[in-house]
């Protein structure tokens, strides 16, 4: 293991998307996707990445645009557990990262600490960290998912967007992005 360095980046990174029932600040998380990623095992090509995905009842329906987007409906999300039974679990990796990667990070920060709060947890402020910005400042254009992912030559995705599926490929824009390497695409995505 390779000795910390004052003013490095951090070792291990908690890569995060949701989708949420809506953009209001009524709506609520559905899913929520973590990739964990130790990024020194990643650059001594050890395995580097821990994964997981959970789905939530969000207590009210889904907006039919964000609907057509998770593709969830209504009457399959309301027989999941809500949020705040595995909130425990949940802030862990939150906790061990020494920086938390979202794509429009505001937007997936602003709904992850609303649940935490409605749980009586709260997450360490300013750790939160944006691959879209970070496409934008290097590369100087807009940065949606899918416009990054077609600039690095990598197939888009579908109509249906999963949380874990968003979280591994904005875990792939921000190794792009920072010239590191890309781990293997795993079989549990």
């Amino acid at each position: 293991m390779r000795p910390a360095r004052t003013g490095a980046p951090p070792a291990s990174y908690a890569v995060v998307d949701v989708e949420t029932t809506g953009l209001t600040y009524d709506d609520r998380v559905i899913t929520l996707g973590t990739v964990a990623l130790d990024l020194e095992a990643l650059q001594d090509g050890a395995d580097a990445v821990t994964t997981s995905h959970m789905i939530f009842n969000p207590g009210r329906p889904s907006n039919p645009f964000a609907a057509a987007v998770h593709g969830y409906d209504d009457w399959t999300l309301k027989y999941q557990p809500d949020f705040s039974v595995h909130a425990e679990d949940l802030l862990e990796p939150f906790l061990q990262a020494g920086q938390i990667i979202a794509h429009n990070a505001a937007f997936d920060e602003r709904f992850i600490r609303g649940e935490f709060s409605l749980c009586d947890h709260a997450l360490r402020p300013a750790r939160f960290d944006c691959s879209m910005r970070r496409y934008k400042t290097k590369h100087g254009r807009p940065g949606g998912l899918d416009k990054v992912l077609d600039h690095m030559g990598h197939p888009g995705r579908g109509k249906l967007h999963g949380a874990l599926e968003d979280a591994w490929l904005c875990m792939n824009v921000w190794l792009w992005v920072h010239d590191l390497p890309l781990p293997e695409a795993r079989a549990d995505l």
